[in-house]
């Protein structure tokens, strides 16, 4: 957990380090913003790519699929994502986006693929495998997106090789390490990919209307303030997935044994964990808190130049917001590992709503802030019914002694 940990953070500063590299490299926030927005519409489409698999993955306990076939349903649900994703951007989006769109998503369809080996060590507790393919991803991402933007200042060239990066990270450490637990030959049959997609597809749509509820304000902040708007907006709320992905550091490796507590009826561990994985948030939470209002001015302007100081009072509430999404995701993962897709659903639904209704009267009232509390708003609400219908389901079958009993792991 340490070195996935530590991959894993060094990835995603890595990430946002690209956001700054488009701000410094280039002159003005069109750039910037044209990066918030490419990312900012594949986001309302990657939970079809991922298409909740990961989660499925690491909590199958029962080795209900192989490898190989994992693999072959990261190919499928991809390639089904990419083609929505240009569906949608044809539709939405000026013709002159359609391409960085297009190049960013390979980039992650990529990096998604990789994905079905980490949870294949995940449940195999090699999580210092996981770590180290997260840092060379990371490494590889920052030196040819620097390389190539820095040379020819061509945003969707920089894209595609960052694709080409992540194919030879896959290539060359990522399958040579799924190899050292079983052979495998990628793919799966029609039936196995029928029923995966057909059982997952409530969950699926969940996180789809979770990410458009997320993702959808921000989208019409650049309708209705340009793009520059967004790109000062994206780049003062970039940092801010550090909260998001601290979370996820604390809950992703012990979903296994939520759906280990859930299946043996222990309603006691059940609980003892959820209260670990919200003490663990709450404590990423009031340490951000504290380092915006003591260091937020100076380290912003710091790594972005005096120009975003204007800006510094959007953090606050994006630290807010970081943790209404970490609330809501974890919640979501929580009845997507104890495969109560309905949970999803409704909750997902419940945000997409709340977050469609609020963004125009509060990015009207607040402007930049509005899409913040827009976020903040729609998480509460869709996090708040997944843990009352999640603590009522759960209530009710550990009275009733519904559990499997002993669960082995591999």
């Amino acid at each position: 957990m340490a070195w996935n940990s530590a991959g894993s953070f060094f990835n995603l500063l890595c990430q946002w380090l690209i956001t700054v590299l488009v701000l410094r490299l280039s002159v003005g926030y069109d750039a910037a913003g044209v990066y918030s927005y490419v990312m900012s519409v594949y986001l309302i489409f990657a939970p079809v790519v991922d298409y909740r698999l990961y989660v499925y993955q690491i909590s199958d306990l029962h080795g209900e699929h192989t490898l190989g076939e994992y693999l072959g349903l990261r190919l499928i649900t991809g390639g089904l994502g990419i083609v929505l994703l240009m569906a949608y951007s044809l539709v939405t989006s000026a013709s002159d986006l359609l391409l960085p769109i297009f190049c960013y998503a390979l980039y992650k369809v990529a990096a998604t693929t990789l994905d079905a080996v980490h949870g294949f060590e995940q449940v195999r507790g090699r999580m210092d495998y996981i770590g180290i393919s997260y840092a060379l991803q990371g490494l590889v991402t920052i030196v040819v997106f620097a390389g190539v933007f820095a040379a020819t200042q061509n945003l969707t060239l920089a894209l595609f090789c960052l694709f080409l990066g992540m194919c030879a990270v896959g290539v060359f450490y990522d399958l040579p390490h799924g190899r050292y637990f079983t052979e495998f030959k990628v793919g799966i049959s029609w039936p196995k990919t029928k029923r995966m997609l057909v059982r997952c597809a409530p969950a699926v749509i969940a996180f789809v209307t979770i990410s458009g509820a997320t993702s959808v304000p921000r989208q019409y902040l650049m309708v209705a303030m340009g793009e520059a708007a967004l790109g000062a907006y994206g780049t003062m709320a970039a940092p801010m997935a550090i909260v998001q992905t601290g979370a996820a550091y604390i809950y992703n490796p012990l979903l296994g044994y939520f759906t280990d507590a859930y299946e043996r009826g222990d309603g006691a561990r059940f609980w003892r964990l959820m209260g670990l994985v919200a003490a663990g948030i709450a404590a990423i939470g009031v340490v951000c808190i504290a380092g915006v209002e003591l260091f937020g001015e100076f380290l912003y302007t710091l790594v972005y130049g005096s120009r975003v100081a204007d800006y510094v009072y959007l953090l606050p509430p994006l630290v807010g917001a970081s943790l209404a999404i970490a609330f809501l995701s974890f919640m979501d993962s929580l009845a997507a590992a104890v495969r109560l897709f309905k949970i999803n659903l409704a909750g997902g639904g419940i945000a997409l709503a709340v977050s469609l209704a609020a963004m125009v009267p509060l990015v009207a009232a607040f402007q930049l802030n509005g899409v913040t509390f827009a976020v903040v708003l729609s998480c509460l609400c869709g996090g708040g019914f997944n843990m009352l219908a999640l603590r009522r389901s759960m209530a009710k079958r550990f009275s009733q002694g519904e559990g499997r009993g002993p669960v082995g792991r591999p």
